[in-house]
């Protein structure tokens, strides 16, 4: 990590790195999430379904499956691991407006502010720093495929939370009926709009929730990318997902014991070789 994203991230408990996904790399993972996406889904590959996420996204191709380490990232995951990284889940994000009928408000309600601490409990979820390096064990990288503009909606934060020592108030987040969040009134959110070939990374600390999705005539295309230390938990992807995988990713994936190191970890930069 460089200084002035440790700082930004010590500051803020998120990182919002610009245009790190470009070129063909771009591209072809922007073709394969349209692919998935308009696939039917009883013509989806084993392991591949959708529940209100598209399962497993990262592993529809090569192109996605990459982005689990990519360059951008890369260092960013070995340290908040403590160079003992494991990557358990990713599944793709489609928001769209699609009203149920015309008139009617969008089906894409807005999520309900959350965050580790809360939802588990204090205990639950660390943020270190020593010795100059960041410690995080519980984070999400969120690579972005199409743009997000200001007043479209999506993901929103509240900086800074990840360190908070009091319990947020139920009340906090006020919701309307056109934009799920009242700014006058809750100017504490931040938010995030990332562009195409952005990723956002946050701390499952950091408090955030997501806007209703407000344009008719665009949608939010993102990856989720969950990632612990290797020694905490076992991943829970099915064998055919697993069997798609390259050997440098079943490597990321693996639980290990504490002080192991991969042979990934070794490397400034991975190419997958399958």
């Amino acid at each position: 990590m460089t200084p002035k994203q440790r700082y930004l991230f010590d500051v803020t408990g998120y990182l919002h790195l610009e245009n790190v996904i470009t070129g063909d790399a771009l591209t072809e993972a922007t073709e394969a999430v349209d692919r998935y996406i308009n696939t039917p889904p009883d013509a989806l590959p084993p392991g591949f379904e959708v529940k209100g996420l598209h399962q497993h996204g990262f592993a529809f191709d090569k192109s996605l499956e990459s982005l689990t380490m990519h360059a951008a990232t890369w260092p960013i995951i070995k340290e908040f691991t403590a160079n003992q990284p494991r990557f358990a889940r990713g599944s793709l994000k489609h928001d769209k407006h699609d009203l149920w009928e015309p008139g009617e408000h969008a089906r894409v309600n807005p999520g309900g502010l959350h965050c580790a601490r809360d939802d588990y409990g204090w205990y639950s979820t660390r943020y270190e720093v020593d010795n100059g390096s960041i410690y995080c064990d519980n984070f999400v990288c969120f690579p972005y495929f199409t743009d997000v503009h200001p007043g479209d909606g999506g993901l929103i934060v509240i900086p800074g939370s990840h360190k908070s020592e009091f319990t947020r108030p139920e009340t906090l987040l006020t919701l309307d009926e056109e934009d799920g969040i009242d700014p006058v009134n809750d100017p504490v959110f931040t938010n995030i709009t990332p562009k195409a070939g952005d990723i956002v990374i946050i701390s499952e600390l950091l408090t955030h929730g997501v806007l209703r999705w407000k344009p008719q005539d665009r949608d939010r295309r993102f990856l989720v990318l969950r990632y612990y230390p290797q020694y905490t938990g076992r991943h829970n992807l099915p064998q055919p997902i697993l069997d798609r995988l390259s050997p440098e990713t079943l490597e990321l994936v693996a639980s290990a014991p504490y002080g192991q190191t991969k042979e990934i970890v070794k490397q400034d930069q991975v190419t997958l070789t399958v």
